[in-house]
């Protein structure tokens, strides 16, 4: 026991320590168990509520994972600075947007280091579903961050069905310098996040559970897995289960801007819950969010990231779309910046105080919406056009009918998903090629799959460390 404790001490070392709250509190701490580690279930609940730590802030989703998934596309452009991942300009030795290698691990040895110890708990019967659900959000979370280095520092799986490198797969609380494994293939990784996702839809809770995973969660996750792997008949059953019988419902119109100030909104299935001290600390705020970047409304924001023109002009012919309000023109005379610039105001903080604090959405159920669609399109569903339909109509109550094609979907997830770091994915994992021209910026390219830039390098603080770790093709060994 005490080699395990050891272990995970390890695992936890980039986090500081402090007090933990207990497993009663519903928020995800930034604390874990030093002493007496997941020796009672209470430890088990703090160990839990740490491991989603490095997810929600700046370190994954709070900036690093948005950039990797809307700054590598179409839809936002810098207006300020450079962005290596906007232009692609990868450099292993450049490691400053790369610690996302390093921040899935922790993560993940976390979650190996409960699932490794949980079992030892004895706990009475009224919390044996507790214990079970702490396990299941394990294996969930190890899912989750499998599926995200796949999608990072992998091919898109339907480019060779999954032969090419993607992550290490270590299933003990140890970190990959350590496990000394090679990577496995894409498909392998792929095998991995499933296996996990079945076992943790047989632990999980379908109680909403804020800020963690619950059995929906975990359903969605499937549901986008076998999407990107081009099951559309899996992924349709899987999205119209958490559409149907899930508690979650879409926001209505006339609540929906208001909502992205909303902490756990009627439509958000997971979302990472942002501390308003680690946000004044810097975690999540000033120059370590990304929302920072996007925020118009304040002197002293970032300002360097605006939608391009393309995005913009997409509402010319849908003046009745909501979403149009996302679109902030500075003035420059009266605005805030006097940019004479075109702002995202989709991300206006929680409870509408500052960019700050945005809790980053995992997922939403307007997503399984758009899966359906798509999958059920693919697939012949009769139903297919009514999923796409109940997007579209949200944001603008005059359409009453559409035509589920791909050209439709795709307008859909534009507008909708903006910012929320899944464009280029999208792009990529149907072999979408798209051509970056936009009047803020020079760089023009175009991008398909093949190209060896859809895969991040392996930076070389990871490979110092671990020489045997086999680099991406492309770039210097």
């Amino acid at each position: 026991m005490k080699k395990i404790l050891s272990i995970i001490l390890v695992a936890v070392l980039a986090i500081s320590l402090s007090s933990c709250k207990g497993f009663l509190d519903k928020t995800p701490t930034d604390s874990v168990v030093a002493k007496n580690a997941l020796a009672t279930l209470e430890d088990a609940g703090v160990a839990v509520n740490g491991m989603y730590t490095l997810l929600k802030y700046y370190t994954v989703y709070g900036n690093y994972m948005i950039q990797m998934g809307d700054m590598r596309a179409d839809l936002l452009v810098p207006c300020e600075g450079t962005y290596i991942t906007y232009s692609y300009d990868y450099d292993p030795s450049q490691n400053s947007y790369f610690t996302l290698w390093r921040n899935y691990y922790s993560t993940i040895t976390r979650a190996n280091a409960i699932i490794a110890n949980i079992d030892e708990l004895e706990v009475p019967a009224d919390e044996q579903a507790t214990k079970n659900d702490y396990l299941g959000q394990a294996y969930a979370v190890r899912a989750f961050c499998y599926f995200d280095l796949a999608r990072l520092y992998g091919r898109p799986y339907r480019f060779d069905n999954g032969a090419s490198l993607g992550a290490v797969l270590i299933t003990t609380p140890v970190s990959p310098s350590e496990a000394r494994l090679p990577r496995s293939t894409v498909a392998e990784t792929y095998t991995q996040i499933e296996n996990d996702i079945t076992t943790a839809l047989g632990l999980l809770s379908k109680a909403k559970n804020l800020g963690h995973f619950n059995y929906w969660a975990a359903k969605f996750l499937e549901a986008k897995v076998a999407l990107y792997k081009g099951e559309m008949e899996h992924a349709y059953t899987a999205a119209k289960e958490v559409i149907n019988q899930s508690p979650y419902n879409l926001v209505s119109r006339d609540k929906y801007l208001d909502s992205w100030a909303e902490v756990g909104n009627d439509e958000s299935i997971f979302e990472g819950l942002v501390n308003l001290q680690s946000a004044i600390d810097g975690d999540n705020g000033f120059g370590g969010s990304f929302y920072y970047s996007l925020w118009f409304g304040y002197q002293n924001t970032g300002a360097s990231v605006v939608p391009t023109k393309a995005w913009r002009d997409m509402f010319a012919l849908t003046p009745n779309d909501i979403r149009i309000n996302w679109i902030a023109y500075d003035d420059p005379n009266t605005g805030y910046k006097h940019t004479g610039e075109y702002w995202l105001k989709k991300f206006i903080g929680n409870t509408g105080f500052t960019a700050f604090l945005n809790n980053p959405r995992y997922m939403r159920l307007a997503e399984a919406y758009l899966i359906a669609a798509e999958a059920g399109m693919n697939t012949g569903k009769s139903d297919a056009a009514q999923m796409l339909l109940a997007v579209a109509q949200r944001a603008d109550n005059t359409v009453t009918s559409i035509a589920c094609t791909m050209e439709n979907i795709e307008i859909q997830r534009k507008k909708e998903l903006i910012g929320e770091g899944d464009r280029f994915f999208d792009l990529m994992r149907r072999n979408g090629t798209y051509v970056k021209n936009d009047p803020h910026n020079p760089f023009n390219t175009a991008l398909t799959w093949s190209d060896d830039r859809v895969m991040l390098p392996i930076s070389s603080d990871e490979r110092i460390i671990y020489p045997e770790l086999e680099q991406n093709p492309g770039y210097k060994k």
